[in-house]
């Protein structure tokens, strides 16, 4: 018989982890506002890692490893230089993989075979806070300038595939540093971000005045406020290809997100799954062939296997 013990205890831990971070927060309110709101903008920037599963760690294992500098633009950092864990693999024109809050550069790895096998090349990476990149803290201002950084490092870009909140810093990254790529793939996208704060400031027992705080200081260290983020600001210019990808089902990211999106992004499709929630749709396989059929439209016939290898070889010499 199916015990479902294992999830009932994850659920349990969760909850009181929720409980006791509340107290927490609560307490640091009695103290001062100040350090209540310090505290929230903590815990609203400081990710939790997850360790690997073994598929993706096998996929990583095929990949060429990179390590790319970035600078952190944010006044909270005061463009900080550091360099972050990337991957690489096939040759052809560059498809970057880009993760969301708590996520890894390999939770996309999926696209990798399909990708590849079409005569693209794919670049991974972790960003700061995450995987095996350095770091504790991140803002989206961070996310957006560690995607643009990579982009510039590996370009140029031919498609983007983003998951979540990874698809609001490629937004972002075009107002802020110029990023674009003809073809974009953005699946679950966590775009309305004055929505992730409320569900935020309401998880934690947040009320209106310290919500409203807490929005300001996080504008105050990053220079972008929750209007610069709205999506008509970040969408309605833009006229490259976007094919935003959505499950009804995905109880983290509601539907509307990339409703939204999809209906403020002047060259959008949306297309609708069932069943898959927030993030078995990346690795579903019909998601997978539609990605990369978008992904690589209006691009030549990829190179036979023989011509993959001699470019392989040329690109990475064996040692004599």
């Amino acid at each position: 018989m199916h015990s479902s013990a294992p999830k009932n205890r994850t659920v349990v831990r969760s909850r009181n982890t929720v409980r006791l971070t509340r107290a927490a927060l609560q307490t640091a309110y009695v103290v001062s506002d100040e350090l209540g709101t310090t505290l929230a903008e903590r815990l609203f920037t400081t990710p939790r890692r997850h360790t690997r599963p073994d598929r993706e760690r096998a996929i990583l294992a095929s990949a060429r490893e990179l390590s790319i500098p970035v600078t952190l633009r944010a006044p909270r950092w005061n463009n900080a230089h550091l360099r972050v864990a990337a991957w690489a693999w096939g040759h052809g024109p560059t498809a970057l993989l880009v993760h969301g809050w708590e996520g890894r550069g390999s939770q996309l790895g999926s696209f990798v075979e399909p990708l590849v096998a079409a005569g693209m090349s794919v670049v991974a990476f972790d960003a700061p806070g995450h995987g095996d990149s350095p770091e504790h803290r991140l803002y989206l201002t961070d996310l957006a300038d560690t995607v643009a950084d990579v982009a510039a490092a590996i370009g140029p870009v031919h498609a983007i595939i983003a998951h979540s909140f990874g698809a609001a810093a490629v937004l972002l990254a075009h107002p802020r540093s110029g990023l674009a790529a003809p073809r974009n793939i953005l699946l679950s996208p966590n775009v309305l971000i004055d929505e992730a704060l409320d569900r935020f400031a309401h998880l934690v027992g947040l009320d209106d005045t310290d919500r409203i705080a807490l929005e300001a200081r996080l504008a105050a260290q990053t220079s972008v406020s929750i209007a610069d983020l709205a999506l008509p600001t970040l969408t309605a210019t833009r006229d490259d290809a976007l094919l935003v990808i959505h499950d009804t089902d995905d109880r983290e990211v509601p539907l509307r997100h990339g409703e939204q999106l999809a209906a403020t992004w002047p060259n959008a499709t949306l297309h609708t799954t069932t069943n898959l929630g927030h993030r078995r749709i990346l690795r579903d396989p019909d998601v997978l062939a539609l990605a990369t059929t978008f992904a690589t439209a209006n691009l030549p016939a990829p190179a036979s296997d023989l011509v993959r290898e001699v470019d392989r070889q040329l690109a990475h010499p064996e040692p004599s």
